[in-house]
């Protein structure tokens, strides 16, 4: 885990985490024109 701060919000995701998805796991929105989130099957 690496420990992120967005908007002085402080989170930790995965090592590996996007900026966005790290954004959306702390509840903030940033809006994409587009984002396609690929399965890790």
């Amino acid at each position: 885990m690496i420990n992120v701060t967005i908007d002085n919000k402080q989170i930790q995701v995965p090592e590996g985490t996007t900026i966005l998805k790290a954004a959306r796991m702390a509840g903030i929105h940033i809006p994409t024109l587009c984002y396609f989130e690929l399965s890790a099957s």
